[in-house]
């Protein structure tokens, strides 16, 4: 199915429907620098009885990337307005990195619009290493483009086995990658660094599923079980061994820990 488009807080925002039309809405949010591709390795093992909406959010995809700085509030509206504009009272959120971080603004500001919260290798809260790593890739993108940065960025997103095979499933993260827009890029990038949920996360009382790699330089482990202590609704699981897009390195894992919670969220 194409790409469609809607019109939400002066962007267009690009969205896709896959699996069951009549089965319980799952809505999916990407990580910085890709797009709604990367949930392509998840479908297959939803479609049955899930409907899937994919979007592309602010900066990224085929949605609209006006110049930043973006912020985290903008993210949040931006999903809000989505689901206004396709008239979704409710959705179940899967997000992974800042797909998570949307995710988590959601259920503290807008839980009412929730059934249920998974989130995928991310954190609640940026600290001077995570600045330092944003600024540092937004002066090389400035420099010279995306093409570097991912350079910079695949050994911390995959294992250097998966990096050194180059096979179509990180060719494919790659190729989205390298054409993201850099105002995207740059206004995205601006917005997580300033990323400060931890504190409110006492207030989520959604069913929460939180999946985590063991290896993820990105947002290590230990983040994800802060935002475990924080939810007292949420269970942790852990896929050793991974780095920071497991969803896409190791399918079968990933897929087993999302299905078995998206069916246990959604049948209570």
């Amino acid at each position: 199915m194409e790409m469609q488009k809607v019109d939400v807080n002066g962007i267009k925002i690009a969205y896709r429907w896959d699996g069951n039309k009549n089965g319980p809405i799952i809505m999916m949010a990407h990580a910085m620098g890709t797009s709604s591709r990367i949930w392509d390795l998840q479908i297959s093992a939803l479609a049955d009885r899930y409907n899937i909406l994919r979007y592309d959010w602010r900066g990224h995809g085929e949605t609209s990337a006006p110049v930043g700085p973006y912020t985290l509030d903008q993210f949040v509206n931006d999903a809000v307005g989505t689901l206004d504009a396709l008239a979704l009272p409710k959705v179940h959120w899967v997000g992974i990195s800042t797909g998570g971080m949307i995710g988590q603004g959601l259920a503290i500001k807008h839980s009412n619009r929730l059934e249920s919260l998974t989130l995928c290798n991310t954190t609640s809260q940026s600290n001077p290493w995570y600045r330092g790593w944003v600024a540092e890739r937004q002066a090389v993108v400035k420099k010279s483009g995306m093409n570097p940065v991912w350079d910079m960025t695949k050994k911390l997103w995959f294992t250097d086995g998966f990096v050194d095979a180059e096979n179509s499933d990180y060719c494919n993260i790659r190729d989205v990658f390298v054409k993201t827009p850099i105002d995207g890029y740059l206004g995205g990038t601006s917005a997580v660094a300033d990323l400060n949920y931890l504190d409110s996360l006492h207030l989520v009382n959604l069913p929460t599923r939180i999946i985590a790699a063991g290896e993820d330089p990105v947002t290590p482990i230990e983040k994800s079980k802060e935002i475990y202590e924080k939810i007292n609704t949420s269970e942790l699981f852990i896929i050793n061994g991974q780095r920071h897009f497991s969803n896409v390195e190791v399918p079968d894992k990933f897929n087993k820990l999302l299905r078995e919670g998206l069916d246990k969220m959604s049948s209570n």
